[in-house]
């Protein structure tokens, strides 16, 4: 019985830093915008935990792009068997027929502090060109205040705490106005009529 109350605590408070962390309000239906950023920055997390590795998503840019369309299928019963999932959340599919082209980027700011969950830290080192790291925000899959942010290194994601990115012994890596490899946050919005 413990343990069912725990699990229910744990996930009451889970739910309610996702909501908090989205925007949404609790009891009130989510919108497509909510939706699209809690799927993808799930399915983003998931990498981080599934075996098998995607080609798609080798590098920062395919796993944007490898999330945001998966996060606008509709998640049916098929769906949910090809992907590895560590939880399945209780989240109804994008409502809107949004193809991965009605998604573009748009700059937000350079300062974490502008951070929403689903936003993209973007990055253009000398040689290696524009790197992409995605801010999830709390965890929706191992509950904990921790913010976090994924990156993929040869190959495989990676789930670090945002303070870490801030404290890199690479300055290069720092989510920092005055760090010249620094692009910005961009947030992947919707572009009407696409």
């Amino acid at each position: 019985m413990r343990t069912v109350r725990v699990a229910l605590v744990t996930g009451a408070c889970l739910a309610a830093a996702i909501f908090s962390a989205s925007g949404a309000i609790p009891g009130r239906p989510l919108d497509d915008s909510v939706l699209f950023r809690r799927w993808f920055t799930l399915l983003v997390e998931s990498r981080c935990y599934a075996r098998r590795v995607l080609p798609e998503a080798a590098d920062g840019r395919g796993l944007v792009v490898w999330a945001a369309r998966e996060a606008l299928s509709p998640h049916d019963a098929r769906w949910m068997r090809r992907m590895e999932l560590p939880v399945l959340p209780a989240l109804p599919s994008v409502a809107k027929p949004w193809s991965v082209n009605a998604l573009s980027p748009s700059p937000v700011s350079s300062n974490p502090a502008d951070l929403r969950p689903g936003d993209l830290l973007v990055y253009n080192r000398q040689g290696a060109g524009a790197q992409v790291i995605v801010y999830i925000g709390p965890s929706q899959i191992t509950p904990s205040p921790t913010r976090w942010v994924v990156y993929v290194d040869q190959g495989r994601p990676h789930r670090v705490p945002l303070e870490s990115l801030q404290q890199d012994p690479a300055p290069e890596w720092r989510p920092e106005a005055g760090n010249p490899y620094f692009l910005g946050i961009y947030r992947l919005e919707a572009n009407p009529g696409t």
